[in-house]
């Protein structure tokens, strides 16, 4: 018999960014339009992004940083 396998799933969004003539460093990517979901393996994930609007569109905000990794942490 087979031991369970614990597994950590997470759910992509794709979205279709844009990168606007703006002169920020680094310059922000934007969106207007949310694709498809694309289940992932958790320990595949590289980098985390964040959303904030503004007038009206999307930018997308890094939240990863050289210290950012995935760990599994069992609850109980």
């Amino acid at each position: 018999m087979k031991k369970p396998e614990e597994i950590c799933l997470a759910v992509i969004q794709q979205v279709h960014a844009t990168l606007p003539n703006a002169h920020g460093i680094p310059p922000i990517l934007f969106y207007l339009q949310a694709g498809g979901l694309d289940p992932a393996d958790i320990n595949s994930i590289q980098y985390v992004v964040s959303h904030i609007e503004d007038q009206g569109k999307w930018g997308l905000i890094n939240c990863s940083s050289l210290l950012a990794h995935a760990i599994f942490a069992k609850v109980n």
